[in-house]
């Protein structure tokens, strides 16, 4: 991370808080760019603005509670269980991102429920 100098992601969605919805790994690298000391920014049009506010990976649409059960090794059907189980989206914090770059300028975590706000009363 030393000679990176900020990291660039895309987002799947940013929900009402600021934060992203993205492919799994873009949480990873948030935390690893907080802890370098990096700026993380996201790039995102409007309309992938979501009325969604997650607090965690496991309040996303996508969570189901059985992908973290333990089973024996006899019960489990361990193609089928391969493609279950394995998440393809996660939650990245509005705390862990400087900027967001939109279609509609440049935004602070914060200011996406501004312009929300503003979608849904026009």
């Amino acid at each position: 991370m030393e000679k990176v100098d900020m990291v660039l992601v895309g987002a799947e969605g940013v929900v009402e808080s600021g934060g992203l919805i993205n492919k799994i790994g873009t949480y990873q690298l948030a935390i690893i760019a907080q802890a370098a000391k990096k700026p993380f920014y996201a790039l995102a049009e409007s309309f992938k603005f979501v009325r969604l506010y997650p607090l965690s990976q496991y309040d996303l649409p996508t969570y189901r509670s059985d992908v973290l059960a333990f089973k024996e090794k006899s019960e489990v059907d361990w193609p089928n269980e391969l493609v279950r189980s394995n998440p393809t989206l996660d939650y990245t914090p509005p705390g862990f991102i400087t900027l967001l770059f939109t279609d509609l300028g440049v935004l602070t975590p914060s200011g996406v429920s501004d312009e929300l706000i503003k979608f849904f009363l026009d």
